[in-house]
């Protein structure tokens, strides 16, 4: 799946867990944008990302599923 700039994904991340995101930019195998919902889980508590964040995810590690606008 080719994931796109402005669309709002459901996202499943083998380490940081389930949110969903609007990808703002792509860059490789790099993959930015704001959380929407949910949570992304971290190691350590102050890189834990929550619902109005920005976050970067590395695309080998996600699933992405596109929401319906």
């Amino acid at each position: 799946m080719t994931v796109e700039v402005g669309k709002l994904y459901d996202v499943q991340h083998q380490r940081k867990g389930s949110f969903r995101m609007r990808v703002m930019a792509r860059d490789g195998e790099w993959v930015d944008g704001q959380i929407v919902s949910g949570k992304a889980r971290a190691m350590l508590s102050y890189n834990e990302r929550e619902a109005g964040e920005a976050i970067t995810v590395r695309e080998s590690f996600c699933t992405f599923t596109e929401v319906a606008p």
